[in-house]
């Protein structure tokens, strides 16, 4: 008997021990998962929160997703890139339609001028032939009294190789510090009254009619008369056919 409680007592002790081992097993355990839940929170709450105190990050964005830039800033970028289109000029900007009475009108002062240039020196009124022996000669008019103005005087009418050709017709020379010229008789046999358009064609610059003239003698079967005409940059359509061709 005395045995049996020894080792009942003994036996008591050891199952104490064993719980309160394993008590302190639990409690440590316990307290190990405690730490480290306790250590994981504040790292995940950190991320967040810097974010967000940034002032570029206004709008919530994902930490895995890139930002996408909204439209309204896009915009500015766009604007600011764009280069404006250069201008291209047109064919009816440089090159403006020359109608049949423009034509018409056109030709009838490069035909006035022309005869007024060779026959009696220009525009003016006064004319004085002088007989010598070179064969006689007149003055230019005095607001045509060079080269130059005689030029212009024709660059209104007749494109710059036309009015060449007619000067070179004037035998320019000087005489008593004037200039002077061989008159030449121009005469017509065409009635311009009746003239009429009866073909056009354009090329580029130029624009070629022709024209229907009747004569001043009725008997005689009208004439079909081609004359060109050329656009001149800054100056407006001139007469580009010799004159001579439209008496």
């Amino acid at each position: 008997m005395l045995n049996d409680k020894v080792f009942l007592k003994l036996k008591g002790k050891i199952v104490k021990r064993w719980l309160i081992a394993i008590a302190l097993f639990i409690l440590v355990l316990v307290a190990g998962c405690a730490g480290q839940n306790h250590q994981s929170t504040p790292a995940e709450s950190v991320q967040p929160a810097g974010k967000n105190d940034g002032p570029s990050q206004q709008n919530s964005v994902s930490p895995t997703t890139p930002a996408t830039p909204s439209a309204s800033a896009a915009t500015p970028a766009q604007k600011t890139g764009t280069t404006p289109a250069p201008k291209i000029e047109t064919a009816s900007e440089s090159t403006p339609e020359l109608t049949a009475d423009a034509a018409i009108k056109l030709m009838d002062e490069a035909r006035d001028r022309n005869y007024k240039l060779l026959q009696k020196g220009g525009p003016c009124d006064e004319f004085n032939y002088i007989n010598d022996e070179d064969g006689g000669y007149a003055f230019i008019c005095a607001e045509l009294n060079s080269k130059e103005k005689i030029q212009k005087y024709l660059e209104e009418v007749f494109t710059s190789p036309i009015a060449a050709t007619i000067i070179g017709q004037l035998d320019l020379r000087k005489k008593d510090n004037k200039l002077a010229f061989s008159p030449l008789d121009w005469g017509s046999m065409y009635d311009w009254s009746s003239i009429k358009v009866t073909k056009t064609t354009k090329d580029g610059n130029k624009a070629t009619f022709l024209f229907k003239v009747g004569l001043l003698d009725a008997s005689v079967e009208a004439k079909t008369i081609e004359i060109t005409f050329k656009y001149i940059d800054k100056s407006g359509w001139r007469v580009d056919t010799e004159p001579q061709h439209f008496l």
